[in-house]
């Protein structure tokens, strides 16, 4: 019982990025929540994807489905894969090979590996490897269509899905007319919606891409990356490690990769909030 009678404060949970944290909607301060099995719970329950089907359709889902956990470099799908994995955490780079060729995407917490093949079976698998730790949700592909098959929700939710991709490759990727250092900027603030981890310094950071990833990602080269790397640590808008990315300002990181941003919440200026 709390002191005097005061109710204790009401905790929110959020996933930002692949992370989970408390938000204590009385002071607004926001802390990294410790892992675990309720952490787990979370996960499900806040993912993206999996927020948009029907609950009992969810359920049978989740009944379907294995909780993995891959270390970075793990290959989850190729050419010998018939699974599905919708990303609890982490980050993973897709690498889809159509003809010759080959265009590169790095996806997070939400996003459905393998949703367009549910769809169009003749789709080539792509080649997925985790960037970092990484935890799924996995199911074979014929589940995966079987279930879109008898539950509308979930098939809507797979198409909302594919979607996105087209809509990410527009907003993210295929900004050529950009100088590379606004459409990396662009990149990485959608990285950290996406794939952040948390961080001390900010509140949140990227970990385990290398500048060749980014330079695949942009279609680029790694000098061009390097260079862009440098334009924006100059600017004061990136703190460089090994395989490691911290950002003082998200709101300002946004504004040079000319993209929006919802409210900022735990990064750069709100990092005491932490």
């Amino acid at each position: 019982m709390s002191r005097g009678g005061d109710f204790p404060p009401r905790i929110q949970s959020l996933l930002l990025g692949g992370s989970l944290y408390n938000r204590n909607e009385e002071t607004g301060r926001i802390r990294h929540e410790v892992s675990g099995r309720r952490a787990l719970r979370s996960l499900i329950d806040l993912n993206p994807f999996l927020i948009r089907i029907m609950p009992s359709h969810k359920q049978e889902l989740i009944a379907s489905a294995q909780v993995r956990t891959h270390q970075r470099m793990y290959q989850l799908r190729g050419s010998n894969s018939s699974m599905v994995h919708i990303v609890l955490g982490g980050c993973v780079m897709e690498e889809p090979v159509y003809g010759e060729a080959a265009t590169t995407r790095i996806h997070g917490v939400g996003a459905v590996l393998g949703d367009i093949e549910v769809l169009s079976p003749d789709v080539h698998t792509p080649i997925t490897r985790s960037l970092n730790m990484t935890v799924t949700l996995a199911l074979s592909l014929e589940r995966m269509r079987g279930l879109a098959d008898v539950y509308p929700s979930i098939a809507m939710a797979i198409g909302q899905a594919v979607t996105e991709r087209i809509a990410v490759a527009e907003r993210v990727y295929n900004r050529h007319a950009l100088p590379t250092d606004r459409r990396l900027a662009g990149l990485f603030t959608y990285l950290l919606e996406h794939c952040s981890v948390p961080s001390v310094r900010y509140g949140r950071r990227l970990e385990g891409l290398s500048q060749g990833d980014l330079a695949d990602a942009l279609s680029v080269s790694r000098a061009t990356i390097e260079t862009a790397v440098r334009t924006l640590r100059d600017r004061g808008l990136l703190v460089t490690g090994y395989r490691t990315y911290e950002f003082p300002s998200e709101r300002k990181l946004a504004e040079v990769g000319k993209v929006r941003i919802p409210q900022q919440m735990v990064t750069g200026e709100a990092s005491e909030t932490i």
